[in-house]
């Protein structure tokens, strides 16, 4: 999600009286080409800096650099809301669901899911998510390279979505297609809004379908549950499946892309973890804490002040996971990758209410595409020559991945 996308990126923003100049800067975490040359070195450098300050870019926004200031955001969501609604650039009418929401609707909202999403449940699917993803190595462990993003970490999370809200599967192309369009495509609000108006039909026109013909699926579900002793709307099961959709595609994808690039440019951790396959669930932890992707935004609806700065109603905040996560000041050698780091505590997952729902399926889908990967292909690494881009934003992600091996 942008931050205050009403202004261009390439235009600073009329600086409000409240922010002192000392504490102005530009920082485009979107579209600016230095920082998407490599976002995790972009933000690393922000740490030479304030621990908190105003960025002009996007419409301005505050952003935090330590960890402490990012958690204490997070878990106060009555000073910093999550509903983007009424604010400039917001290219939705409602919020999704229950992102967007605070306390106590979103507390109402959450519990719907919170059973699908679940350590229990994600075990309980663990067999079908290891299944997919040894389908999926075995369609090029053959061929000696592969386009990773396309051949395994855009499919793989798709085909788990799909699977849990009863989509048919031969339609996760155009599904990946709106899905980066929404997310992505900065450059052309029009074709997001476009993209966010066509899933928002199409996810209308299954949950009607549903409702006449209840199936054993999440929609289904989310049809039967209750929220302050009421059906859900037909509007709130289609927001909450909008969510779905957006955080079911995309936030895996990233990740196994930034994580499978890291074994591909480290030949010891790689064969650390072939030749012991136990360690794939705490050397995930370190890879999540050392290359966290989500930039979450808040919106101060209560006059503040945080680290001796005065926030007032109406301003944006960026708390993002990478500042918390990658923080030399909470993470000693925070830019190393150490599966032997005695404490893998982050916030990779965020933190208080709104805190990851699908956090457990989401290490669960990357221990699995790891064992997989590492059962069929041993010895990958770069392609020689490979030229990365990255995409910035509210999700950090890789573009393009490509892998060779003997």
């Amino acid at each position: 999600m942008t931050v205050g996308a009403s202004a261009s990126p390439s235009t600073d923003s009329p600086l409000p009286d409240h922010v002192p100049p000392a504490l102005t800067r530009r920082f485009d975490h979107l579209q600016d080409p230095g920082f998407l040359a490599d976002p995790f070195a972009g933000f690393d450098a922000l740490y030479e800096g304030p621990d908190i300050f105003w960025s002009t870019a996007w419409g301005g926004f505050w952003v935090l650099t330590r960890e402490e200031l990012i958690r204490d955001v997070l878990q106060n969501p009555e000073a910093f809301s999550s509903n983007p609604v009424g604010i400039p650039g917001t290219p939705r009418a409602r919020p999704l669901i229950p992102l967007e929401l605070d306390p106590p609707d979103h507390t109402w909202f959450r519990r719907v899911l919170a059973p699908h999403f679940s350590n229990a449940a994600a075990e309980r699917r663990a067999g079908a998510v290891r299944e997919i993803a040894e389908q999926l190595v075995d369609r090029f462990a053959d061929r000696g390279e592969c386009e990773f993003m396309g051949d395994f970490a855009q499919p793989f999370p798709t085909a788990i979505f799909v699977s849990l809200l009863g989509l048919p599967h031969e339609e996760a192309p155009q599904f990946l297609e709106w899905n980066w369009t929404m997310l992505h495509a900065y450059h052309d609000p029009v074709a997001r809004q476009a993209a966010g108006a066509d899933v928002a039909a199409y996810l209308g026109g299954v949950v009607d379908e549903r409702a006449r013909s209840p199936r054993d699926d999440l929609i289904s579900h989310m049809l039967a549950a209750e929220v302050h002793g009421r059906s859900l709307t037909r509007d709130e099961v289609v927001n909450m499946c909008f969510l779905l959709f957006l955080a079911g595609l995309d936030t895996v994808t990233a990740a196994l892309g930034f994580c499978i690039l890291h074994l591909a440019r480290s030949t010891a951790a790689r064969r650390a973890l072939v030749a012991d396959p136990s360690l794939v669930p705490a050397a995930i932890e370190e890879l999540l804490r050392a290359y966290p992707i989500v930039q979450a935004t808040r919106t101060v609806v209560a006059d503040i002040d945080l680290g001796g700065v005065a926030m007032r109603t109406g301003d944006r905040v960026l708390v993002g996971t990478t500042l918390a996560s990658r923080d030399p000041r909470a993470h000693p050698s925070s830019t190393v990758v150490d599966f032997d780091r005695p404490s893998k505590r982050n916030l990779a997952f965020g933190a208080g209410p709104h805190r990851c729902l699908g956090s457990h399926l989401a290490r669960h889908e990357l221990i699995a595409a790891i064992h997989a990967l590492h059962a069929r292909v041993a010895d990958y690494r770069l392609a020689g020559g490979a030229e990365l881009r990255f995409w910035g934003g509210g999700v950090l992600g890789l573009e393009t991945l490509p892998l060779v091996w003997r």
